[in-house]
């Protein structure tokens, strides 16, 4: 189930880091962020697994056109991708995303990959939590703190502390849908590409 193996994996990276007493201090959020990224990267290679990083997912729901004042865009963008996935010999491959705020587009993607039954992780670092947490999706939550400007973060050493939420497990309904609505939208973009080319017009 993959509710149940998201929160086993991030007990899991949480028993990692711990062990390995994961920590950092006066980093920029980008270097911070990378810190995290390569620790989880290194925790999957422990496992024999192969991580990925800024792996292309789809969102399931195709993108609706917006228009907001001057400018026209599309929501979810046609393209997205995931900070890191790792890719195992058996089993789907894991979802990982690394955020300092609740803000953006991860909580979609981690949401759209446990609906196609694979395990998702969101790594959540500094900030307070706000954002709900999507079904089969499990977030462990690494506290740190800040200077102001410059600002720098640091972490502490990783505990069995740190905090893990999970978002309860996908309703049977809900993935059935979720891959229907997958394979569907998988099907018509590939009759479309079979279309032969429209001939070129000259004006």
């Amino acid at each position: 189930m993959p509710s149940l193996e998201s929160e086993n994996l991030a007990v899991d990276l949480r028993a990692y880091l711990t062990a390995t007493h994961f920590s950092f201090d006066g980093l920029t959020a980008k270097e911070a962020t990378s810190r995290i990224t390569d620790a989880v990267a290194r925790w999957a290679r422990t496992a024999g697994w192969r991580p990925v990083n800024e792996a292309p997912v789809r969102y399931i729901d195709p993108p609706t056109m917006k228009f907001g004042g001057c400018i026209t865009y599309w929501e979810p963008p046609w393209s997205a991708y995931l900070d890191l996935q790792l890719f195992r010999e058996t089993g789907p491959p894991v979802a990982v995303e690394i955020d300092r705020e609740d803000f953006g587009t991860a909580t979609d993607k981690l949401r759209d990959e446990a609906l196609r039954g694979r395990p998702a992780l969101w790594v959540r670092w500094h900030g307070a939590l706000r954002a709900d947490v999507a079904a089969g999706v499990a977030r462990l939550h690494l506290p740190g703190r800040s200077t102001r400007s410059p600002v720098r973060y640091s972490m502490p050493t990783v505990t069995a502390a740190a905090a893990i939420t999970t978002g309860g497990t996908v309703p049977l309904e809900s993935q059935e849908n979720a891959v229907l609505k997958d394979t569907l939208r998988k099907e018509a973009e590939w009759r479309a590409a079979a279309l032969p080319a429209p001939p070129h017009v000259v004006r």
